[in-house]
């Protein structure tokens, strides 16, 4: 089991505490202590309860639950652009999807530059895939890359560990922004 920064489950928790009575009812039990403790953003958490955590999110925000899934790691992007805006704004799409490494202790995130408008990403060696963490990763990714000016954006998701595969990878396409 790994394990993850607490800033990628402080958009989570914000979230079930502005809606605690229905985050109580759907989060489990043993996992209720997020509800009230400092959630720091610099120490590691079990992946297990970050996945909890968003799919009693996902549960309780309206809407098609993938969507919900994908809105909330373009929700993330958007968060950490804040923090790490100097590598997920403005910068080479590879400084972008440096963080993986830095939010979560498995797997590692390899990204080629097919063309000045596609790419592939990969995330190898993840220890905790899910179909949910599939949906946020892939909304994450999409948040960044529009971040840094993609548009009419094509993400397509080419394997996963899921579907028996060796790693997540997905085919990014786009037309860049006109300056």
């Amino acid at each position: 089991m790994g394990k993850a920064k607490g800033m990628t489950l402080v958009g989570a928790v914000k979230y079930l505490r502005r809606h605690r009575a229905e985050a109580c009812a759907t989060l489990p039990r043993d996992l209720h202590h997020y509800l009230d403790e400092r959630i720091r953003s610099a120490a590691w958490y079990p992946e297990r309860d970050m996945l909890e955590l968003i799919r009693a999110t996902a549960r309780l925000v309206p809407g098609p639950i993938d969507q919900v899934l994908e809105f909330l790691g373009e929700t993330s992007a958007r968060e950490h652009a804040g923090v790490y805006g100097d590598l997920l704004a403005g910068a080479s799409k590879s400084r972008a999807f440096a963080l993986w490494s830095t939010q979560h202790d498995t797997g590692e995130l390899l990204m080629t530059e097919e063309n000045p408008t596609q790419v592939r990403i990969e995330i190898v060696g993840y220890e905790d895939p899910s179909r949910e963490m599939c949906l946020v990763t892939q909304g994450y990714f999409k948040g960044v890359l529009l971040m840094n000016g993609a548009r009419d954006l094509a993400l397509e998701k080419t394997s996963c560990r899921l579907w028996n595969d060796d790693r997540c990878a997905w085919r990014a396409t786009w037309k860049q922004e006109e300056a």
